[in-house]
């Protein structure tokens, strides 16, 4: 079981995440543990990592289920204050909490890592791409502003999920790289990643995160369908504007912004996802 000190041994002394680290055997969800950690501690105590060996309640994005067996994830969320600069534009937390796994994949295996838009983390497989990892913002708000923000992720280490239970090819990073990941190593490094791009944010500096998530990201020069809360868009995705939302031109050849919704890929026009 991964434990605070051995986490904290791994970091330097002046990182600014986590200040508290809490770990579990089990919990419901990591985001629920987080959200409570978030109104009971005091603001010096933020940001706090939550990490769980094992899920009952886990979940993603548009509320689906996160299933993986005990010990063969990383399930953490990580509450905090928001940098003045996401408070406006929070995804630029989903930007952060991205580029941060993939710098770390890239670090601790020989994987190529690329992303789905908004948050799916995919690794090349011999038989394509698959999943590896998600992430899931979830925050408060007052006044059009965020006041706090839980950024939850689950990395399958070495196993992963059923294929009759997941919409797309999901694989886990010690199968894709054909070796054993080590889980404390990994979360090491990919907390050393979260602190250099949250430090870029409290400094104000937000561009070189966002061109560096844009240019990972797969779903770009694809023709794609996005299922969202009202509609179905089928077209080409063609770029992402400064808030993150997936700019497509449809079949009329009219140009539209989504802001969330589910993408699949229905076709190829520059990559090979």
């Amino acid at each position: 079981m991964l434990d605070p000190v051995a986490i904290r041994a791994g970091l330097a002394s002046e990182a600014m995440l986590p200040v508290t680290i809490h770990c579990y055997d089990q919990v419901g969800s990591t985001m629920d543990v987080a959200r409570t950690a978030i109104q009971s501690l005091p603001p010096a105590a933020l940001p706090v990592l939550v990490v769980a060996e094992e899920q009952t309640a886990g979940r993603g994005r548009l509320g689906r289920r996160w299933f993986a067996p005990p010990g063969s994830a990383l399930l953490f969320s990580l509450g905090l204050y928001p940098p003045p600069i996401a408070t406006t534009t929070p995804t630029a937390l989903i930007w952060m909490a991205a580029v941060a796994l993939i710098e770390a994949i890239e670090r601790e295996t020989p994987l190529r890592v690329g992303l789905k838009w908004p948050n799916d983390v995919l690794v090349q497989t011999a038989t394509g791409w698959a999943k590896t990892a998600g992430i899931l913002l979830e925050g408060g708000w007052d006044k059009n502003r965020l006041v706090w923000a839980i950024i939850g992720c689950g990395v399958n280490i070495s196993a992963a999920p059923d294929p009759e239970v997941t919409r797309y090819p999901a694989t886990a990073l010690a199968i894709a790289a054909a070796t054993p990941i080590d889980r404390l190593q990994f979360l090491q490094t990919l907390l050393q990643r979260y602190d250099y791009w949250f430090r870029q944010l409290q400094a104000g500096d937000s561009e070189f995160l966002w061109q560096t998530w844009r240019n990972r990201l797969l779903t770009l020069g694809q023709v794609v369908q996005i299922t969202t809360v009202t509609d179905i868009i089928c077209g080409e995705a063609i770029d992402v504007d400064r808030n993150g939302s997936l700019i497509v031109r449809d079949g009329s050849g009219a140009l539209r912004w989504i802001e969330s919704g589910d993408v699949g890929i229905i076709g190829d026009h520059a990559s090979d996802v």
